[in-house]
């Protein structure tokens, strides 16, 4: 008889440490005495890739009168972080980092009004009501407490429903726990960046081309600083927001499928999950904004080739990865690392200070990623003549509505404004009728006027009208006009032009002119025609007037 083999398999539940095993607690008693092994919360996907990720430790909020809480807080952490599909990785940092952290002071202090530990059931609406009181006794801003009590009730929806916060019950939190609107009209009060004046973008440009200059002649890999000035290149050049240039991979780059002198490069926008995809003209060709002229696709290449060897040995393919400077106190598994906001804030501010950047007043510059990419907005808007379409599928936006955060009325338009409000008043109390090109007899009865009590305002119809008059002091307005249609006639409409406007040209150029000539009158008609086009009249800046009464 054969001797039967003994069974070799090894059963893991024999060999599993129970010091690593946490006990599963019911969530309905109190849990201030189920404090976890190791309270860290690790959140892999996010914070300096090539490192080991972020890490929350919530080890600094026990012993001060609310432990209950924070363990309810910790398990719940712990339960979303096996569904990072439900809610991101970077939505369940920030209940951290911005609901709960604040959160915790005003329970210390609560704990030490009630002289005893806050427990689950001390959530009530009446200390909701009280920690609202807290944050606008704080130096916060608005919009930062609104903010911190936002990311707090979510922090809390979810412990309830994920069953660590039951002393609620089965109730609507929203509509019977939490007040309704503590923070009115908060997207009013919100106050974003604003783009860079001419002054502050022309020193960043300048600077920035003396500071890039000598990475092109480098061969060694480069720093995070070094990044950082590349970055910010890439953002006046593109318009890219922040995150996406930050998570840009080695394959960003690819061949324009039409163009030999372009590139494409491709991020990716994490909302939405859409793809972001710029054109990018070659050295030579590549002027959109005025004073750059640095080729974004070489410098991508010329970062990843610098950089190979570090990104091979973090196995990452990630663009902006460098080898930290003071690697070995964290011991070498974290020898490389990748540009995140945090770093990349630091480095524009020694960027700041290395180059003396001051704003018009003399005051440190204020700069991020978040006023360039405005500036580059409103450049743009500026380049196509206002064109809101234009603008929108530069600035990747699906709608011209949401230009509304970015666009800022040049300096420029405010003065026209308040001339145009001069002009109109000064029109309004004159005996003589004005017209937009010229002066008119009688607006009401005159040859053109409908003649009805209204006035005429066929601006058109005054170049074939017998009570139109042109006096020398209208020659600035007539030729603004002038020019307004010959800058205009492809955004116009071509057969629009040619129907309404192609006359006025002609009767500008063959009866209006000859006129002021018999009368010796050439020299000034010349210097007009050229100051209008120059410095047009704010009311033929575009034709948008005239669009109105077609």
């Amino acid at each position: 008889m054969a001797k039967q083999r003994k069974n070799l398999t090894i059963n893991k539940d024999n060999i599993k440490k129970t010091s690593v095993v946490e006990s599963t607690i019911s969530a309905t008693q109190n849990q201030e005495f189920a404090r976890p092994i190791n309270p860290v919360l690790n959140y892999p996907n996010i914070g300096p890739k090539g490192g080991f990720g972020a890490n929350v430790d919530l080890t600094k909020y026990y012993g001060k009168g609310y432990d209950d809480i924070t363990n309810r807080v910790y398990y719940t952490s712990k339960t979303l972080l096996k569904n990072t599909k439900a809610f991101t990785e970077e939505t369940q940092h920030t209940y951290i980092a911005s609901g709960f952290n604040n959160f915790a002071e005003y329970l210390e202090i609560y704990s030490n009004a009630i002289g005893k530990s806050v427990v689950q059931s001390d959530i009530t609406p009446a200390l909701i009501e009280n920690y609202l009181l807290h944050l606008r006794a704080s130096e916060l801003s608005f919009t930062t407490q609104k903010n911190r009590y936002t990311f707090l009730k979510s922090l809390l929806c979810r412990m309830n429903e994920k069953g660590y916060w039951l002393a609620v019950g089965n109730i609507n939190l929203n509509s019977d726990f939490f007040p309704k609107n503590p923070f009115p009209n908060s997207n009013k009060r919100k106050k974003g960046e604003k783009p860079l004046p001419p002054y502050e973008k022309r020193q960043v440009v300048v600077a920035l081309k003396q500071a890039i200059k000598p990475i092109y002649q480098k061969t060694e890999s480069l720093s995070g600083y070094e990044l950082t000035l590349c970055l910010l290149a890439m953002a006046i050049q593109t318009g890219i927001n922040t995150q996406p240039l930050l998570n840009m991979t080695t394959d960003a780059l690819s061949d324009h499928p039409l163009k030999d002198n372009r590139k494409l490069l491709r991020v990716l926008k994490k909302r939405g999950n859409n793809n972001q995809i710029r054109s990018l003209r070659k050295l030579e060709q590549f002027e959109v904004i005025q004073g750059v002229k640095l080729d974004v696709a070489y410098m991508i290449e010329k970062i990843i080739q610098l950089n190979a060897l570090v990104r091979q040995e973090s196995n990452s393919d990630l663009v902006f990865i460098y080898n930290k400077s003071k690697y070995s106190e964290q011991g070498a598994g974290s020898k490389s690392t990748s540009l995140q906001e945090v770093s990349l804030a630091r480095n524009i501010t020694k960027f700041i200070k290395e180059y003396d950047l001051n704003d018009e007043d003399g005051c440190t510059m204020k700069l991020n990623v978040s006023r360039i990419r405005k500036t580059f907005i409103n450049d743009i808007y500026e380049l196509s003549r206002e064109n809101l379409l234009l603008t929108a599928q530069q600035a990747n936006h699906s709608g011209t509505s949401t230009l509304d955060h970015y666009l800022q009325a040049p300096e420029q338009a405010k003065r026209n404004l308040g001339l145009m409000g001069e002009i109109r008043v000064k029109e309004l109390t004159c005996v003589e009728s004005n017209v937009p090109v010229g002066h008119c007899k009688d607006t009401i009865n005159g040859d053109k006027a409908p003649k009805n009590g209204t006035f005429c305002n066929n601006f058109l119809g005054c170049f074939r009208c017998k009570s139109f008059v042109i006096t020398g002091d209208d020659l600035h307005k007539l030729f603004s006009f002038y020019w307004a249609v010959v800058r205009n006639r492809y955004e116009f409409g071509r057969k629009e032009w040619k129907r309404h406007l192609r006359n006025v040209l002609k009767i500008v150029d063959e009866e209006v002119v000859p006129e002021f000539v018999k009368l010796g009158e050439l020299q000034r008609v010349e210097t007009e025609k050229e100051r209008a086009r120059t410095n047009p009249h704010p009311y033929w800046q575009n034709l948008d007037m005239l669009k109105v009464i077609l």
